[in-house]
C-alpha cells in the first residue's frame, strides 16, 4: 500500500548531522529529519532539532543518505532561514546538492487515513582518526562515515485532530498518529499514499494506562504538525520572506 509513495519520499528526505565539540569530546550524530519543498533548496524540519544543536557544534548536510553516493569529502553548510517555536517549525536552504522537493497535500488528512511517517533514527556513525599535514605540523583528524545511517520508515493512521493548547500546551495546531517515532524523525514529512506532505513529526504523547491495582499498560502515540500550521508558516517565512524568528 505504500510501496509507490516511499519510492517517492525516500529521494527527498535526508538527515540533519551534527558535528563539533561537546567540551573536550568530539561529537556528532543525527539531530533530526529534514525535506526539500521547492527546487530552490530550501527544506523544513522541527523547530526544536534546530535548537538541539549545541554551542561549538555545526549542521552538515550529505545528501540523500543512504542512496546518495557521496563524491567529496566533508559536510556541506546549512543554512538556517527561520524558526518558529509557536508552530514547531523551521526554515532552512542548502545552496547545491538539493533534493527533488516534496508537494504539500492540498487538504488535511482525514481521522483513520492511512499516512505514513519517515527519518533517521538509531544512525550507524562509524568515526576514526587520522592524521592531516596543516603547514609543518601533523593534526588529528575526525572521520565520520556516514553510510551505514539508513531510512526507516513507519506505516500509520490519523487518529485524531487536536487544537491549539490542549496537549502538552503545544500552541499549534497537531494530530495523532496511531504510532509514535523514534528519535531522530523529527521533522521528517508525515505523508499520504499519494506522497503528499500532511505534516511535520513533531513529538510524541506517551501515558500510563491503569488497568488494575498492580498492573499498567504504557501507550504512545506521535504528535504531527497540522498542514494549516505549514503552510501558514511558509506563508510568513518563505512566501513574504521576511526571515526571522519568532
Amino acid at each position: 500500500m505504500f510501496k509507490d509513495s516511499i519510492q517517492k519520499i525516500k529521494h527527498s528526505i535526508f538527515p540533519l548531522f551534527f558535528y563539533g565539540q561537546n567540551g573536550p569530546q568530539s561529537a556528532f550524530g543525527v539531530l533530526g529529519t529534514g525535506f526539500f519543498i521547492d527546487d530552490q533548496g530550501h527544506f523544513l524540519t522541527a523547530e526544536h532539532v534546530i535548537k538541539a544543536k549545541q554551542p561549538g557544534q555545526h549542521f552538515g548536510y550529505a545528501g540523500n543518505v543512504p542512496l546518495v553516493k557521496i563524491k567529496e569529502a566533508g559536510f556541506k553548510p546549512v543554512e538556517i532561514i527561520a524558526l518558529d517555536a509557536s508552530k514547531d517549525l523551521a526554515l532552512g536552504k542548502i545552496e547545491s546538492g538539493a533534493l527533488p522537493p516534496l508537494k504539500l497535500a492540498k487538504e488535511d488528512a482525514v481521522v483513520g487515513e492511512s499516512i505514513g511517517l519517515c527519518g533517521y533514527p538509531m544512525p550507524m556513525i562509524k568515526p576514526s582518526q587520522s592524521m592531516k599535514k596543516v603547514g609543518d605540523q601533523a593534526r588529528m583528524r575526525l572521520n565520520l562515515d556516514v553510510t551505514s545511517v539508513r531510512q526507516y520508515w513507519q506505516p500509520t493512521i490519523k487518529m485524531d485532530s487536536i487544537k491549539k493548547g490542549l496537549l502538552y500546551n503545544k500552541t499549534f495546531r497537531s494530530f495523532i498518529t496511531q504510532h509514535s517515532a523514534l528519535p531522530g524523525m523529527s521533522g521528517g514529512p508525515v505523508f499520504n499514499l499519494n506522497a503528499e506532505v500532511v505534516g511535520v513529526t513533531s513529538a510524541n504523547w506517551t501515558r500510563k494506562v491503569q488497568r488494575s491495582s498492580q498492573l499498567h499498560t504504557n501507550v504512545e502515540n506521535g504528535i504531527a504538525v497540522d498542514l494549516r500550521e505549514i503552510n501558514e508558516f511558509l506563508d510568513t517565512h518563505l512566501h513574504g520572506n521576511p526571515w526571522a524568528e519568532v
